[in-house]
Parts: C-alpha cells; structure tokens; sequence
C-alpha cells in the first residue's frame, strides 16, 4: 500500500504531464489543444492550471493528471501514481517498507563534467570537498544508461541516498532509499543553519564560503508541501537557535519557504530577500558573485510572529476611538430599520426567513440603498436569479417604479428612467456567472477578491447557501464543515474590508391554524447553530401574506454601536416591488 499518494498528487503539475505527450497552446488562461482520444479538428480539449483538470467538450472525458495518464498509456491507477512520483523525484512510500542504502558510486569527475560546473561557478575544490561523483545510470528522460553526476547524501559515515542528474535536467533518487536533505553533515555542532532548494545552489553557498547549508532532495513544486524528507530528520534541526530559508524566488518556492518555516518554527526561521533579478543561488553567483550571496544571506528577514498584535500596532486607533468614540456603521437610508442595524466593511450578515418572505427582495433593497448613499458597488453570486433578470429588480429598487407593466402604467419606469436605473446597476454591481466557475465558497470568494482588486466592490452577497456546492470531507460532520467555512467567509470580509451577505434558508417550518409561516430564527437554519454564532449580524425576513406586510427582524447584532435587536415594519408594493415602512 502507498502511504504517501497525496503527497504525490499535489506535485504533479497537469500541464507538465500532458505536454509530455501532447502539444498544447495557451487560450486565455487555460491550455487548449485537439483531443487525444478522438479525432477532431478544432481543438476541444481544454487544461486548467488553476483547476489542475482536463476536460474535453467533445468526447466528454476529464480528470486530473493521473486520470490522464491512465486514459493515455493505459495505466492502472497504481502505476500511474508510480509514473508521477519518478517525474518529480518523489520515493514511494509503502507501508512497512525498509530502506535500502545506495552501492557507492565513486568513479571520479571526467573533465567534461568538471568544465560544466565552472560554467556553474563552482570550482573542482568544492565539487571534492562536497564528494560530488560520476556514474553511468540508467534515467528516465533518456531512458538508456548514461553518465550522471552524483549528488551523495550522507549522514556522517552513512550514504543514505544518491541524487542521480543527467543532462537535459534528467533527474532521479536512488530507488527505495530514505529521503533527506543534502548535506546535513554540514550542519552538524552548528546553531544556525542555511535551507536551500537544490543541490546546485547548496555548492554555490559552499563556493561562496558558507558551509552550514543544506538543501531540499525535490526541490519545490505548488502543491508539494509534504515534506517527507523533514520527518525522515527532523532532529538534525532540533539544536537550531537560527534558521535561514534561502529558496527560489518564485512563487513555488516561496510556498516551499513559508511550509519549512511553519514546520521548523517561525520564531527561529528567517527568509532572503531577493534584491536582485536572479531567481536562485546558483544564478547569483554566476551573474553577481559570492558578495551578494553574502549580503542577502547577511539580511534575511525575520518572520513576523502572526496573530501578535502590540499596543504600539494599534495606538492610532485606540485614540481615535477615545476621541471620537467607536466606529459607526453606513446607514442605509431605509427607514426605522436604520435604527437597528448599519453595516460596515470586515463584517458577515446572515439573512434568512419564513419561505416566500423576500429575502432576496430586501437585501436588494439594502444593497441598492448603500449604493445610493454610500457608493458602494457590489459581486453578487445569486443562483435563483439570472443575471438579466437580476438587473431589472434592482433597476426597480432603484427608481421605485416597476420594470414591466404591472395592471396600470403609471407604475412603470420610462424611458428615462430606465436609462438611469440600467446606468445605477452597470456602475455599481457585479454578476457572477455560475456556469463559469466551481460554485463551491471557496472559488466564490476567489472571484469575489478579483473583484475587490479591480472593480473596488464593497459589499458581496451570496444567494442562497443551499446552493452552493459543499464538499464536505469524509471525517467532518456538518456543523464541523460549516464552522470552517462560515470561518472563511469571515476572513474573507475582514482581508477584504467588504461586508458580506449570505441567505440562508431555514429548515421546513410549519404554518399555524391561520396559515401562517412563523417567524424564523438563525438556530432554524439546516445544518448547524453556527450560522447564528458566526455572525456579527442576524436577519430574518417575514412576510404576512393577508395584509402583504413585512417585518424585518434583526436577531443579532455583534457590535452595540452599530445597531441593536429589535424589528421595523413595512409594507410591501407587489405592482413595484417596493418596501414602504409602516
């Protein structure tokens, strides 16, 4: 049995692995290409970097990296696994496996390969000195036996693993031998301590005079945060007071920068700074020599201690409270209802209510106010309302006039009106299409930054919650699951500074004699008491349908300076779709 399939999933970058066997071309943000499992002329056959799947919109096949390999070679899933760790380096762990040293390989270096690495900066002194060797070795870009330079990984006397590196960066572990890092002699008895990506830029450090360096066995790839290798020797690192993370300046080594510093403690970890256009050691040493590999290595900066905040961090506002008391909300300009709740950025409201109660119908009216008052512009995912006929109820909370005739013409919007109104909701507010992204909140929230980033959105709004697509992990219960991401949800508004709503609609509720819904309450949301404990503010819509009167009655409210429990009164316009208070 594997026990490390995950980790290997992660590594494998779908683009990589499909190139190799088919020609791909950008389109847009994804990679295009004609099918290889029918015939076709134009190309239907698409690849997501982001989503890390295939889909062919013709033949109808997908999956991600491995189910492709197993479409195209044939493969059962094991061997596809398999195909993937030996791509990127990866040992396959079994369960209960043992280890297995490398044979020595002690043939000296030939001229050609000494040559090479002075290409490289680095000198025949250093190569001897880090016992660097050749061999011939079977690898599986040539897949022939050609020589190979050996990169020796040692544990004082021991040879635990051996780096094969052919040319046309044609790499492999030795088979079935424990993972490490490179070099942890070079650490030993030593305080501080140097993490680099590669063996390369582990002998440029060398060559530059610092010696307590090591470096990764696999370098860095997005996704590939295992780190095997670190619990293969974690006690090498244990006697360390100081630990500079020297990786690539590129985002996956970034990614592999900030892991080893969560791992290894971001109190005692410290990370270079590149101030240079080079993307690793090795380069700097070439281009610019063993000073700025000193200098940078001199600088590295400090992590901050997150989730600590001093007194100085937040003086300035502290004062500002002091003299102009807490900060309040954006009235939105709606009546009574504005006694009992204002609305500000960083924030969450739940909205829910008796069925048919116009949820969706008031925040509208929220959302259009605020815009009115307050400039904000608005992402909005709405499931039930298509984006076409999403704008002509908000032109209609706009202008307070009907969109279509409604029994009398004297209801409805004019031309200009409807010139002015569609203009208000061009300006102001953003429609997710659903169709084009995964509709889970995750991939919500991602579209929703984009928006803050280049439309400068304000406020978000979620329509409803049952909607969206919820993988819930096999080992979390449903009150664990929307814990989490009623949690994320939250970061997002507080990152953001936008205020977020989300509809939520509350589990069967049962009429009473008169045929009435009863009022709903955030604990009769499905699922979890969490949507009321989540929150920083509670609504819920209801609706009597005899008289078409609505009250809005706000159940929460987190902070007192910015509204309180109570409800307003309004009634309710069916011919315009307006809210009128009582």
């Amino acid at each position: 049995m594997i026990t490390n399939i995950e980790e290997i999933k992660q590594a494998a970058e779908i683009i990589d692995i499909i190139s190799e066997h088919i020609k791909l071309k950008k389109e847009g943000s994804e990679m295009v290409a004609n099918c290889p499992f029918h015939n076709e002329k134009t190309p239907s056959f698409k690849v997501s970097k982001d989503k890390q799947i295939y889909k062919c919109f013709g033949c109808g096949k997908s999956g991600d990296a491995i189910q492709f390999l197993m479409d195209y070679q044939n493969l059962n899933y094991i061997d596809s696994i398999k195909t993937i760790a030996a791509k990127y380096g990866i040992e396959v762990q079994n369960e209960g496996k043992e280890y297995i040293k490398p044979v020595p390989r002690l043939e000296k270096l030939s001229p050609d390969t000494i040559k090479y690495f002075e290409t490289r900066g680095i000198s025949n002194n250093t190569l001897l000195r880090m016992g660097v060797t050749e061999s011939i070795e079977w690898m599986p870009k040539a897949k022939d036996e050609v020589r190979a330079i050996n990169f020796n990984y040692y544990i004082n006397d021991d040879l635990i693993n051996i780096k094969f590196r052919a040319k046309d960066k044609d790499f492999k572990l030795h088979k079935d031998s424990k993972l490490i890092f490179y070099n942890l002699n070079g650490i030993k008895d030593e305080s501080t301590c140097i993490i680099c990506e590669g063996e390369m830029d582990c002998l440029s450090l060398h060559e530059a005079g610092i010696y307590n360096v090591v470096s990764v066995p696999n370098g860095a790839s997005i996704g590939n945060q295992q780190l095997k290798y670190l619990d293969n020797c974690y006690e090498h690192f244990e006697d360390k007071k100081h630990i500079i993370i020297f990786t690539d300046n590129d985002e996956p080594g970034i990614k592999l920068r900030d892991e080893l510093a969560r791992r290894l403690g971001i109190d005692r970890c410290s990370y270079v700074v590149y101030d240079t256009i080079r993307k690793d050691a090795n380069e700097i040493l070439i281009n610019e020599g063993k000073e700025t590999i000193e200098r940078m290595i001199s600088h590295a900066k400090q992590y901050p201690i997150e989730g600590i905040i001093s007194v100085e961090d937040v003086y300035e506002q502290v004062l500002d409270f002091r003299l102009n008391g807490y900060p309040k909300g954006c009235e939105a300009g709606i009546g009574e209802f504005d006694e009992y709740l204002t609305f500000s950025g960083g924030q969450m409201t739940i909205v829910t209510g008796s069925p048919n109660s116009g949820k969706s119908e008031f925040i509208d009216y929220i959302t259009t106010s605020l815009s009115k008052k307050h400039c904000w512009k608005w992402g909005l995912c709405s499931f039930e309302n298509p984006a076409s006929i999403h704008v002509t109820k908000l032109m209609e909370k706009h202008s307070g006039l009907a969109f279509d005739f409604r029994k009398d013409y004297t209801n409805r919007m004019d031309d200009d009106q409807f010139k002015e109104s569609i203009v208000f909701v061009d300006d102001n507010y953003f429609f997710v299409n659903i169709n084009k992204i995964e509709v889970t909140m995750e991939s919500i929230l991602n579209k929703m930054q984009e928006l803050v980033r280049r439309k400068g959105i304000k406020g978000v709004v979620i329509d409803p919650w049952n909607y969206i697509e919820h993988k819930v992990p096999a080992n979390y219960s449903e009150t664990q699951y929307i814990s989490e991401v009623l949690t994320m949800v939250k970061e997002f508004a507080v990152k953001t500074d936008t205020h977020v709503f989300i509809v939520a609609h509350p589990r069967k509720l049962m009429k009473d004699n008169t045929g009435q819904y009863p009022v709903a309450t955030m604990y009769d949301i499905a699922g979890s008491a969490h949507f009321f404990n989540k929150t920083d503010n509670g609504i819920s819509v209801h609706r009597n349908f005899s008289d078409n009167s609505v009250n809005i009655y706000v159940q929460k409210v987190r902070f007192s300076w910015q509204g309180k429990i109570g409800f307003a009164s309004y009634n309710y316009n069916t011919l315009t779709r307006q809210y009128v208070q009582i």
